[in-house]
């Protein structure tokens, strides 16, 4: 094996102490708070692996990774790891695109994430939605760097097929980030794509979900009670309202019973204890009335769901304040935390601002986040559009991750907006990845020479079309 050379070496030793810095910055929302942030469904996500049961509306595999990692005992082992890996995976997409970066182009680029994006907010909650921007730059290392090792390789899968098995929105968003980006790169560009490590950890993660369902219900299914929420959402948007109108006199449908008290929201619907929907039994139960109503709906009204879901999909990728979840979620993951920590961890919890009400996030970095986000679409659509038209060889690989980017946001408001409903939480997941993008864009025009030095790096499999 040949030396490292002393530069190399140099560069390497300094990639550490960069990654622990950004590591740290990512942290300090926790920090601020002085416990990891949490959310309503943290608490699920505590109690699947360490009381022994499954949910109906999660896998548990988000649940396994906390306690993999914290033991019941804290739950700031499982954020400094999402924070290490997020920084990890940002870095790795800077040097996919410019090989030359070195720790201060490092900084330049996860500074402004840190402190102007909705990135700290989602990397330091005790939630599994960090991972579905990490698989999205998993996505990109593998697809854009030709040269990754083979450990380097294995770990990218792994990340991608966690994500895939920890939140059933992300199983659609990455098989549409493979059609939408991906096939058209291989069909019309005749660029080489990695098909096996792309679609490994599909697979992986599907065939996690279906193992655990199986196990759990018996039942070959992804999501066996997904219906309920596509429910909920046609109830809330009104088709499915029409469905039992027309239908109820002919059906024995247990909602039937509940056809003038159905909540107005799809969230009073799915989680308010005297909601309709575990008065008539709850979502086990009611599976199959569920089907039904759902099948019904769209087999008669496809015009009005359609339009809904557009609509819904428009909402929810404008919707990405970020904190609007830092409520104390006392009834729910508060109580959880209480039942199932340690008498220390739960002190200091109850120590933390959010669990006393009063964590908040400054009116101006609210307005500094949007400001910022909408900047980095707006750069990194032109960048794209530009790229596009003109193909160059230099900023090919850039302008491939843009498009990725792009078609992330877009699926991501698409499938959490129409089939959950707009929320906040679900785009201010994915949408400091456009502030990413557009710092590499700013990257490649400030430092023209680093950007044409990439020729050589690009390779035949990002460059222009024949």
């Amino acid at each position: 094996m040949a030396a490292i050379s002393g530069p190399d070496r140099t560069r390497r030793g300094r990639e550490t102490p960069l990654l622990a810095g950004t590591a740290l910055l990512f942290l300090w929302p926790a920090l601020v708070n002085g416990f990891p942030l949490i959310f309503s469904d943290t608490g699920t996500y505590v109690s699947q692996a360490m009381e022994l049961h499954l949910g109906w509306d999660r896998p548990p595999y988000y649940s396994f990774f906390l306690l993999a990692l914290d033991w019941g005992r804290t739950l700031w082992p499982p954020v400094i790891v999402q924070c290490v890996g997020v920084a990890w995976l940002i870095r790795r997409v800077q040097k996919a695109i410019f090989p030359g970066s070195g720790w201060r182009a490092g900084v330049a680029l996860m500074s402004p994430l840190a402190a102007a994006t909705s990135l700290p907010w989602v990397a330091t909650q005790a939630m599994p939605d960090i991972f579905t921007p990490m698989m999205v730059l998993a996505l990109a290392i593998l697809t854009l760097d030709a040269e990754c090792g083979r450990l380097e390789r294995l770990v990218l899968i792994a990340v991608i097929a966690f994500a895939i098995a920890a939140h059933l929105s992300n199983l659609p968003i990455y098989a549409g980030l493979c059609l939408a980006v991906l096939l058209p790169r291989a069909i019309l560009f005749r660029r080489s794509v990695p098909w096996f490590a792309v679609l490994a950890p599909l697979v992986a993660g599907a065939c996690a979900l279906i193992g655990v369902n199986l196990v759990a219900t018996g039942r070959i299914t992804l999501s066996p009670y997904g219906s309920t929420f596509v429910l909920a959402r046609l109830l809330a948007d009104g088709p499915a309202r029409v469905t039992l109108a027309r239908d109820c006199a002919g059906m024995n449908w247990a909602l039937c019973r509940y056809r003038s008290d159905l909540p107005k929201t799809a969230d009073g619907f799915l989680w308010r204890a005297d909601s309709p929907l575990y008065r008539a039994g709850g979502p086990v139960r009611l599976i199959d009335d569920t089907d039904a109503i759902v099948r019904r709906t769209l087999r008669a009204e496809p015009g009005a769901v359609t339009r809904d879901a557009a609509r819904d999909f428009l909402h929810q990728f404008v919707l990405f304040d970020p904190g609007s979840g830092l409520r104390p979620w006392r009834a729910t993951a508060g109580a959880t935390i209480r039942r199932d920590f340690v008498p220390g961890a739960v002190a200091r919890f109850d120590r933390s601002l959010q669990a006393r009400g009063t964590m908040r996030i400054p009116f101006v970095l609210l307005i500094l986040d949007r400001i910022v986000a909408w900047l980095g679409i707006a750069i990194t659509a032109g960048f794209a559009g530009v790229a596009a038209v003109r193909r160059r060889r230099a900023t090919a690989r850039l302008a491939v991750f843009a498009a990725i980017v792009l078609a992330a946001l877009l699926g991501n408001a698409a499938v959490t907006g129409a089939l959950s409903g707009p929320h906040d939480r679900y785009q201010c997941r994915v949408v400091w990845l456009a502030v990413l993008a557009a710092g590499l864009c700013l990257q490649s025009l400030f430092r023209p020479t680093l950007a044409a030095d990439q020729q050589n790096h690009v390779g035949t499999e990002a460059g222009e079309a024949e």
